[in-house]
C-alpha cells in the first residue's frame, strides 16, 4: 500500500481506539444481546484494522490464513445476523461488506514481495501499509468498495451533524442523564453511528492507499 509510516501509525491509533471503545461498551450492564454483537463485531474490526495498519508490525507477523479465516468467519456471521428479521440487519449487512474488506486487503498484501526499498536505504517488509510501494488488489473491486466506504461516510456524517440535540443522555440500564461521566459517554446514542462512521473512514484510507 502507497501509505507513509506516519499514516499508517495514525491510523492505527484512531481505528485502535475505536476498537477499545467498542470493546469496553460490551461490558456496559443492561445492553442488549443485539447490541452486543454490534459492539462485539465493531471492536474486532477496529482492533483487526488497527494491527493491519501498524507499520512494521502484526499484518507481516499474522499469517495470512489466519486473516482470512477470522474475518471471513466474521463475514459469514455478519451476513446471518443481516439476513435475520429484526433490528440492526443494515448493520450486520455493512459489517459483513467491512470483513470482507479486511479478507480482500490481507489477501493484496500477502501477494507483495518479503521486503520494499521505500527511501533512501530504507526497506519496509511486506504486509504493512508502509510497505505495499506497488499498487496491490483488483483495481475494479478496490474503487467499488471505495465507492461503498466513501458513501457511507458521506451520508453517516451527514446524518450525525443533522441529528437533533438531546437535553438528556441515555445510559446503560435505561436511565438517561444520570450516572458518571464514563457511563454517560459509554451510552451515548450518537456515538455507536459516530464509531460506524470512523472505521468507514479507516476502511477507505487504507483502500486508498492500495
Amino acid at each position: 500500500m502507497h501509505a507513509s509510516a506516519a499514516v499508517g501509525w495514525l491510523l492505527a491509533a484512531l481505528t485502535g481506539l475505536t476498537g477499545l471503545y467498542c470493546l469496553v461498551r460490551l461490558r456496559r450492564p443492561g445492553t442488549p444481546r443485539a447490541q452486543r454483537r454490534l459492539d462485539a463485531s465493531e471492536a474486532l474490526k477496529g482492533l483487526g484494522m488497527a494491527a493491519m495498519a501498524v507499520p512494521y508490525g502484526s499484518a507481516r507477523v499474522v499469517p495470512v490464513p489466519v486473516w482470512v479465516v477470522l474475518f471471513g468467519g466474521a463475514a459469514a456471521w455478519s451476513l446471518v445476523e443481516g439476513l435475520r428479521p429484526g433490528g440492526h440487519r443494515g448493520h450486520h449487512l455493512y459489517h459483513a461488506v467491512g470483513h470482507l474488506a479486511m479478507v480482500y486487503m490481507a489477501l493484496a498484501m500477502a501477494g507483495v514481495g518479503a521486503g520494499t526499498t521505500v527511501g533512501a536505504g530504507t526497506t519496509v517488509g511486506a504486509g504493512t501499509m508502509a510497505g505495499m510501494a506497488a499498487p496491490s488488489g483488483v483495481p475494479l473491486l478496490t474503487g467499488v468498495l471505495l465507492v461503498f466506504f466513501g458513501c457511507y461516510v458521506v451520508v453517516g456524517g451527514v446524518r450525525l451533524v443533522g441529528a437533533a440535540p438531546s437535553g438528556a443522555t441515555a445510559v446503560p440500564g435505561g436511565g438517561t442523564g444520570g450516572g458518571s461521566v464514563v457511563r454517560r459517554l459509554l451510552g451515548a446514542p450518537e456515538l455507536p453511528d459516530a464509531c460506524r462512521m470512523v472505521l468507514g473512514m479507516g476502511m477507505f484510507a487504507m483502500l486508498l492507499s492500495m
